[in-house]
């Protein structure tokens, strides 16, 4: 059934006979493009009644939508002749007969028309004056044309794809290509304007690319809505078919090599080979011998992923991702579209007469759309940066204790608030716990660098893991309060080896030009770890006791806490097989901050401070709700994809509004979140307002990260970021055990309000501390 699926070849045919149902799967997966047969189908004989006479009702339909195709264009073609424009047809009826040997067997529902950057808004205009009028809310999306421009009718859509009364859009493109949005910029296409060539088809006389620049065109349109992720089966189609009935053109592929340079042809390549492994069409040499001398990485993504845009049609997933990866060198460009394509910024447009429900009703489902392609692209980046040569064995070692210990972790510190709500333990308590906590952070965090120095970096990890695991599990086990506190201390003085060697380790494990790949992969995958662990946490306590491994209650939420700290335990196997060694120690002295620091820090303690009123309480806090923990962990798996969206968008804030002003708009927004949050009334307008709360608390991050480091020298930035860690978690220890005894009393709207208050006075000033000084004006102003 796959082979039925996937191919339909301009060779003979490869399959004898598919049953009903068959014929039924790859009727509804064909392109309306397609109009003779269904993909997959190679013979009439074949094919049961319903199907034979649907097919001709189409083919009828649609050749009468060629005669009325005919006479809309004519009358576009002669206003714009008249206005002396020049104008040249893309795709469309201009792509018979190379690619398709009739018209009236290709569906076509728009005309996409060319023009130089400077005629494209006096065509728009002669086009209104036609009857079109352009759909609104396309502006701002990446498009190489105008926005779509319909006839004013009265005509709805009926489901029929060939209905004859269906109007055709028209397109104005300005460009061939956008390089801003795919960061991938081929050379040449400026010429292809000064090679068309007249045409004439059916008696219909246009102006059309050459055909040389006609597959080009088709290679990169394949190419866009392969790397955005809507590919559609006939547009490889038709490229194949060009490949297949030009293979033995020597004239067309000479000129080919000739016209188009090689950063054009690589891109043309890709496409080539897609159409290639999909229907099987015959090669020209030069195209073959192109496509051989693709870059490894591309070449390998097409071995590895050049089905799947066929399988997103049944399984959303985002696969292009890593084609788009290895055509990108810039890491700036590589962040841009993994922010693009994983977390869209724009909503798609509302298109008329779409009702307000039926347009909640689309974005319900995009949405559904790309969580439900999240599962899918973690497996898809394990698999593509697991086989990647070049990171090696070490890291990918490295990388799994990174994972279980991560995972395992998420899930034990959003069960065990929630574990002392069970035994008894009240806000004021768990205020104490998460200063016990911290404060064990601080100590760490100085401790860990001796430790490293003294240890080596491996056994410093593997003690690191060990101990933490067993403290944990004591955790989950004792009550006396004492001991609580004492544990919580120790659990934090011991997890400081860990964000204290993670950077170091992973540099040590990669060479200078693999590492922001390397670095890039744990950070965007650590925030899918988070997600992952919510979604694992929230069911973990409900599963062990459905299958009676532990009692209710109290007893659900230990074996729970327990299985978490025996993943922290297994991530020790994976790093007993790493070789790291021990940093070389640096001998410096007294490291003394200089003014610009010293004011940095006042900011960043009062933001802390505000921050760190209530995230000690979340899981607590929703609890107080009465969600159960199911939807708590949904609702921060939720909360860690909005953190990753929030830290991708970040940049984009920063450009515009510059760093002090962009993260103190951030602060601010985190304060207004806060106060909503003490407002909210019940559990989604509480979820809203939580959701809010750490997209923006989240995107202040890099900006807080990136003022620092550009503030001081080279060599006092990890004595710089050290102390930014103790300012940050001295201040979230000294607020924790207030705000616990404040929540007992007066329940958790006074601390949000606080909170709201200090995160307002945090932004004034970062903004006043540590904006810019204005030059004065030149004595000749």
């Amino acid at each position: 059934m796959l082979e039925a699926l996937q191919f339909s070849t301009p060779q003979p045919a490869r399959l004898t006979a598919l049953s009903d149902e068959d014929c039924k799967k790859a009727l509804a997966f064909s392109d309306p493009a397609q109009l003779t047969l269904p993909l997959g189908i190679t013979s009439r004989e074949h094919l049961p009644e319903w199907i034979q006479l649907r097919i001709d009702r189409n083919l009828a339909n649609n050749a009468e939508r060629w005669r009325r195709t005919k006479i809309a264009f004519q009358e576009i073609a002669w206003a714009l002749e008249a206005a002396g424009l020049d104008f040249a047809v893309l795709k469309g009826f201009s792509h018979c007969p190379h690619f398709v040997d009739d018209p009236r067997h290709r569906w076509q529902s728009d005309f996409d028309l060319l023009f130089r950057h400077e005629d494209i808004l006096r065509a728009r205009d002669i086009a209104v004056s036609l009857g079109y009028e352009p759909v609104s809310g396309f502006e701002r999306h990446p498009i190489d044309h105008l926005p779509v421009m319909v006839p004013r009718t009265a005509w709805q859509w009926r489901g029929d794809y060939f209905d004859i009364e269906m109007p055709l859009s028209l397109e104005l493109h300005f460009r061939l290509w956008d390089e801003r949005t795919e960061r991938v910029r081929p050379g040449g296409l400026d010429e292809f304007w000064n090679r068309r060539e007249k045409r004439v088809l059916d008696g219909l006389e246009f102006t059309a690319l050459h055909p040389v620049d006609a597959v080009s065109n088709s290679a990169l349109h394949v190419l866009r809505h392969m790397l955005r992720g809507d590919l559609r089966p006939s547009h490889v189609y038709e490229l194949a078919s060009f490949l297949h009935h030009h293979s033995e053109d020597p004239c067309l592929w000479s000129a080919w090599l000739e016209w188009h340079p090689e950063s054009l042809r690589s891109l043309e390549a890709i496409s080539f080979a897609i159409a290639q492994q999909w229907f099987d069409c015959r090669m020209p040499a030069a195209a073959v011998q192109q496509v051989a001398s693709l870059p490894p990485q591309v070449a390998r993504w097409i071995e590895m992923y050049s089905d799947s845009p066929l399988a997103g049609i049944f399984h959303p997933n985002k696969d292009e991702l890593w084609l788009h990866w290895s055509l990108l060198d810039s890491f700036g460009d590589r962040f841009y579209v993994l922010r693009r394509r994983l977390l869209p910024h724009k909503l798609p447009p509302r298109v008329e007469p779409a009702s307000r429900q039926q347009y909640l009703a689309y974005l319900v489902s995009r949405g559904r759309y790309h969580l439900g392609a999240l599962p899918a692209t973690v497996w898809s980046a394990l698999r593509w940066f697991a086989a990647a040569p070049r990171l090696g064995g070490q890291f990918w070692r490295f990388y799994a204790a990174f994972f279980l210990f991560n995972f395992g972790l998420f899930v034990f510190f959003l069960l065990y608030n929630l574990y002392l709500v069970q035994l008894g333990f009240r806000e004021d308590f768990i205020g104490l716990v998460a200063s016990a906590l911290t404060g064990g952070s601080i100590a760490g965090s100085l401790l860990a660098a001796l430790a490293i120095r003294r240890f080596g970096l491996r056994d410093t990890l593997a003690g690191c893991f060990v101990s933490l695991a067993c403290v944990a599990a004591l955790r989950a086990i004792v009550t006396p309060v004492p001991a609580l506190l004492a544990l919580a201390f120790v659990a934090g003085l011991i997890s400081a080896a860990w964000a204290v060697s993670l950077s170091p380790a992973v540099a040590q494990l990669t060479i200078e030009k693999d590492r922001p790949v390397a670095f890039s992969f744990i950070f965007s995958t650590g925030i899918l770890i988070g997600v992952l662990g919510g979604l694992a946490g929230g069911r973990l306590p409900g599963l062990l006791a459905h299958f009676q491994l532990v009692g209710l209650g109290v007893q659900s939420y230990r074996g729970a806490l327990l299985a978490a700290c025996t993943l922290v335990l297994l991530a020790v196997w994976p790093l007993s097989r790493v070789s790291l060694a021990a940093t070389p120690p640096t001998v410096r002295g007294f490291y003394r901050p200089s003014p610009l620091v010293i004011r940095f820090l006042v900011a960043i303690a009062v933001w802390n401070l505000g921050i760190g009123m209530f995230n000690p309480f979340l899981s607590v806090f929703f609890s107080r709700l009465r969600m159960p923990v199911e939807q708590i962990g949904a609702l921060f798996s939720a909360a860690h994809a909005a953190q990753a969206g929030a830290v991708l968008m970040a940049p984009i804030v920063l450009r515009k509004f510059g760093l002090t002003r962009g993260v103190s708009l951030m602060q601010f927004a985190t304060a207004l979140a806060l106060l909503a949050l003490s407002a909210a009334a019940g559990p989604l307008s509480a979820g809203l307002a939580f959701a809010s709360y750490t997209m923006s608390q989240y995107m202040t991050e890099p900006g807080i990260f990136t003022f620092l480091m550009d503030g001081v020298p080279v060599e006092d930035r990890s004595s710089a970021s050290a102390l930014n860690f103790l300012v940050t978690f001295a201040a979230q220890a000294t607020v924790a055990a207030i705000a616990g005894r404040v929540v007992s009393r007066f329940g958790y709207p006074p601390v949000l309000v606080a909170g709201a208050i200090i995160c307002a006075l945090a932004a004034l000033l970062f903004r006043a501390l540590l904006a810019k000084p204005k030059r004065p004006p030149r004595p000749d102003q």
